[in-house]
C-alpha cells in the first residue's frame, strides 16, 4: 500500500530554538523603545504616531503586523528545518533492507520492456533502487544497510549487510540467470541469520532486528504458502514480466530400447501448456544435430485450466510417441519445438540415449527359477551364479570384486560387505546401507507409484498383491520409488560407489511374477543400475542437480564442458565418485578424462539437463504474492524513497525574510 508518512530527526533541537526565539521576537514588539513626550498643539494628523506609542505600552494589545507575521514564519519554518524532517513515499523503511532477487527458468521470459529477460529487468530496478536510497547526499537521512540474495532451487547471499552501494550493485550486475525452480523460503532464512543479535554477557537474549524485504520477481514461487514472515517483517513485491504471457513446453522426454530388436528406440514426450488458449505447433526429433523426425501435422495442446476443488492452475497437457527409429550406437535424443515462444529454455528436451551393450551380472543366494530364467534370456556378456558363502568368499580375497560386474542380483542374501558396487536386492534387507527393519506386513498392495521413473516404464503396479513384505525405515538420501500403507516397496540408493536398487518383498511372495510387468522392471532395472543409477540413459537432470560418474581407476585430467563452450576442470581424489555441480542451466554437459596406457574403455561421459515446463514454464506474472498469512500485492517501475524536506525548509525561511526586508523597505 502507498501512502505518505513524514518522521523528525532532530524534534528536540526545533523545540529549543524555536522557544528561545519566538517568544523574544513578539516581546520585542511589546517592549518597542518609548517615544519622547512634547507638547503640540493637536494630534489629529499624528493618529498612527498614537496608535504606535499605545502599542509600546506593556501588556496592550498588540497590534496586527504584516513584519510580524512574516518574521514569525520564517522563525517557524527555520525550526521545522532543523528538527530535519523525512517525508517517505511508500512502505515505511526499516535501516536494514533485503534484496531477493529470482533468477529462476521463468525469468528468463522475454518479456520486459526493449525485449529483454524479466532478470534483465529485476536486475535494472534493484540497482535504481539501491541509487535511490544512496542518492540523497547531505539533504537527506542515513542510507539503510543493503543485503543482496539471488534466488532460484536456493538462496545464495551475494552481499552481506553493507552501506556501500557501489558493493551491492557490483553484485548485482553479476547475477547470472539459471533454469532452476524457485523457492523462497531459504532466503528468509538467511537473512534472519543475519539479522538476529545474541548479547553477548546474555547469551540465552536473543534480539531480532527485523529487516524489510524487496522481492524482485515474478511471483512464479512454489513454496510461497510455506513460507511465514515474522513480526516487524515487511515485503515490497516488485512484480516483473506481464500478466498476459503464455508459455508452452516439453515437460518430459524419455527414451526406451527394444528389448527384441536392442537397434531400435521408441520416444516419448509430453506438452506442456500454461496459456489460456488451445497450443498448436510442431515438435521435432533431432538425433546428434541432425533432423530424424517431425510430426505429420501439428500437435494441439488443450489451454491451462482452473481446478476449483484445489484453488490451482493446471496446465493442458498431452502425450506424443514418435515412431520406432533405429539408433545402434546411441546418442543425444532432442525433441524441440519447430518455433520459439516467450521462453526458450523449455522449448526443448534432451536425453542420452545410451548404447545397447552386453553386461557382466552376477546372481548371488538362491537364484530361483524365475530370476535365472530372466537373466538367462536377456542378451549379456556373462552371467556368473554364487552362493552367498561363496560370493564372502570371493570378497574376502578381492575386495574390489563387484566392480569386476555391471550389476549383481542378490536373491534374498545379504553379503558380508555392501560398500561398493552395483545392487538388485530382493527381500533381504540392506541393514549396512541404512536401511532398519522393524517387522513383517501381510497383505499388502501399491498405494503410491512413482510411474515417470526409468525403472517402472512398461510396468503396471496397480493390481500386484504382496502376502508379506518387510516393513523398513530409510534414510533420508533413499528414492520410495513404490509405497504401501505399510511402507516402502521399492527404493534406490545411490552413494557414489554404491548403488541400490532394493524391493522390500520376496516376489515368490506375490503374484508379481506372473505379470510381464515383473520382467520389464528386471531389465529396466538392470539397464539402470548398469548406468550407475544416475538417469544419463534415459531421464535427464533437472537445473540444479548435481551430476554423478564412476570412472575408471587411475582416471585423471577430468573436465566438464559445460553448455556454453566452457571446459571446467574437476578435482579428482576417488576416481569411482565423481560430483560435479549444480548444473544451474540447461543443456548438454560432456564429463571427459583420460586413462593410464593400456586401460580400455569410454573416456566421455554426457549429462542432459532439462528445464520442467510443468513446475517453471508458467510465463503470466502474478499481480500478488501470497504468503501463508498474508498477501502483498506488487507494485511496478520500483518504489520511491526517503527525502529529507529540511533544505527545502531553510530555503522557503531565507525567501521569507526577504519578502520581510521587501515590505520592511516599502514602509520606510
Amino acid at each position: 500500500m502507498i501512502f505518505l508518512a513524514m518522521t523528525w530527526l532532530a524534534p528536540f533541537a526545533a523545540s529549543i530554538v524555536a522557544l528561545s526565539t519566538i517568544p523574544p521576537l513578539v516581546a520585542l514588539y511589546f517592549l518597542r523603545l518609548r517615544r519622547t513626550r512634547r507638547v503640540i498643539s493637536s494630534t489629529m494628523l499624528w493618529k498612527r504616531a498614537t496608535q504606535d506609542l499605545r502599542a509600546n505600552a506593556p501588556f496592550q494589545r498588540l497590534r496586527l503586523s504584516l513584519l510580524l507575521l512574516l518574521q514569525l514564519l520564517a522563525l517557524a519554518l527555520l525550526a521545522f528545518a532543523i528538527a530535519q524532517p523525512q517525508i517517505e513515499m511508500g512502505d515505511s523503511q526499516a535501516k536494514r533492507i533485503v534484496f531477493l532477487i529470482d533468477r529462476s527458468g521463468s525469468m528468463n521470459v522475454n518479456d520486459a520492456p526493449g525485449d529483454r529477460s524479466r532478470l534483465e529487468e529485476a536486475k535494472q530496478l534493484a540497482e535504481n533502487r539501491v541509487r535511490a536510497l544512496n542518492s540523497g547526499g547531505i539533504f537527506s537521512g542515513s542510507a539503510p544497510s543493503v543485503m543482496v540474495i539471488a534466488f532460484a532451487k536456493d538462496a545464495q547471499i551475494l552481499c552481506p549487510f553493507t552501506d556501500n552501494a557501489a558493493q551491492a550493485i557490483a553484485v548485482i550486475k553479476a547475477i547470472e540467470p539459471t533454469d532452476e525452480s524457485t523457492t523462497l523460503s531459504d532466503s528468509f532464512e538467511l537473512a534472519r541469520a543475519f539479522s538476529t543479535i545474541t548479547k553477548p554477557d546474555m547469551p540465552s537474549t536473543v534480539v531480532a532486528d527485523a529487516p524489510s524485504y524487496e522481492l524482485f520477481s515474478d511471483g512464479r514461487i512454489a513454496d510461497l504458502s510455506r513460507s511465514v514472515l515474522r513480526g516487524g517483517e515487511q515485503v515490497l513485491f516488485h512484480n516483473i514480466g506481464k500478466s498476459t504471457t503464455a508459455n508452452a513446453g516439453i515437460g518430459a522426454v524419455a527414451v526406451s530400447r527394444n528389448p527384441d530388436r536392442p537397434d531400435e528406440v521408441q520416444i516419448y514426450a509430453r506438452v506442456v501448456n500454461w496459456g489460456g488458449d488451445i497450443f498448436s505447433g510442431d515438435l521435432e526429433v533431432v538425433v546428434d544435430d541432425r533432423l530424424r523426425a517431425v510430426t505429420p501435422k501439428p500437435v494441439e495442446v488443450p489451454a491451462a485450466q482452473e481446478d476449483k476443488t484445489i484453488g490451482i492452475r493446471v496446465p493442458g497437457e498431452i502425450q506424443v510417441v514418435f515412431p520406432s527409429m533405429t539408433l545402434p550406437k546411441g546418442g543425444l535424443v532432442e525433441v524441440r519445438f519447430a518455433k520459439h515462444d516467450a521462453l526458450l529454455a523449455d522449448d526443448r528436451a534432451i536425453v542420452v540415449a545410451a548404447p545397447p551393450e552386453a553386461l557382466k551380472v552376477a546372481l548371488v543366494g538362491r537364484g530361483a527359477f524365475v530370476m535365472r530364467s530372466i537373466l538367462e534370456g536377456m542378451s549379456l556378456k556373462s552371467l556368473d551364479f554364487f552362493s552367498l558363502s561363496e560370493w564372502n568368499d570371493t570378497l574376502k580375497k578381492d575386495p574390489m570384486a563387484p566392480d569386476s560386474f555391471d550389476v549383481i542380483v542378490l536373491d534374498d542374501a545379504m553379503p558380508d560387505d555392501l560398500a561398493r558396487g552395483r545392487y538388485l536386492i530382493f527381500h533381504a534387507t540392506p541393514i549396512s546401507a541404512g536401511i532398519s527393519p522393524y517387522g513383517t506386513k501381510d497383505n499388502a498392495t501399491a498405494q503410491s507409484i512413482r510411474d515417470e521413473h526409468p525403472l517402472l516404464q512398461y510396468v503396471n503396479l496397480n493390481d500386484i498383491f504382496v502376502s508379506s513384505m518387510t516393513a523398513v525405515a530409510a534414510g533420508g538420501d533413499a528414492d520410495v520409488i513404490v509405497e504401501s500403507s505399510e511402507g516402502p516397496m521399492i527404493l534406490t540408493l545411490n552413494r557414489g560407489a554404491l548403488t541400490i536398487v532394493y524391493v522390500t518383498f520376496d516376489p515368490m511372495e506375490s503374484d508379481w511374477p506372473f505379470q510381464r510387468g515383473f520382467v520389464n522392471f528386471f531389465a529396466n532395472s538392470i539397464s539402470w543400475l548398469a548406468a550407475g543409477g544416475s538417469a544419463v540413459a534415459d531421464e535427464p537432470l533437472a537445473p540444479g542437480d548435481v551430476a554423478k560418474a564412476r570412472l575408471p581407476l587411475g582416471a585423471k585430467e577430468v573436465s566438464m564442458l559445460i553448455p556454453n563452450g566452457t571446459a571446467m576442470p574437476i578435482a579428482v581424489q576417488d576416481p569411482s565418485n565423481i560430483s560435479y555441480g549444480p548444473l544451474r542451466t540447461s543443456g548438454v554437459y560432456r564429463m571427459s578424462w583420460t586413462v593410464p596406457n593400456g586401460q580400455s574403455g569410454p573416456t566421455l561421459k554426457a549429462y542432459a539437463v532439462n528445464m520442467n515446463a510443468r513446475i517453471e514454464g508458467r510465463a503470466d506474472a502474478a499481480a500478488e504474492v501470497k504468503f501463508a498469512t498474508e498477501r502483498v500485492a506488487g507494485i511496478q517501475g520500483g518504489a520511491s524513497v526517503e527525502t529529507s524536506a529540511w533544505p527545502w525548509l531553510l530555503l522557503s525561511a531565507v525567501a521569507v525574510l526577504f519578502l520581510e526586508w521587501w515590505v520592511w523597505l516599502r514602509r520606510v
